[in-house]
């Protein structure tokens, strides 16, 4: 009788114990998935920081041949009599 009793509490405290690896495991799955975003969102991040490291530096080659350009037709429109 008295290992009946034993037996019946390691069963439910193995029971109970297969319950908080199963919601380990589906936590274990959530948190890779979640990782998994996380990579992926700072790629992302780091690809749009090259785009606008790349469209600052096309921006400032446009503004510098416009200046040029501008300084071209002013001294142009400087020398029309």
């Amino acid at each position: 009788m008295e290992n009946a009793k034993i037996f019946e509490t390691l069963e439910r405290k193995v029971e109970k114990l297969l319950g908080r690896l199963r919601t380990l495991e589906q936590d274990n799955e959530k948190l890779k998935g979640d990782l998994g975003a996380a990579r992926r969102s700072e790629k992302d991040a780091s690809d749009a920081r090259g785009t606008v490291e790349r469209l600052e530096k096309d921006s400032e080659a446009v503004r510098v041949r416009l200046e040029k350009l501008i300084a071209s037709l002013e001294a142009a429109d400087e020398k029309k009599p």
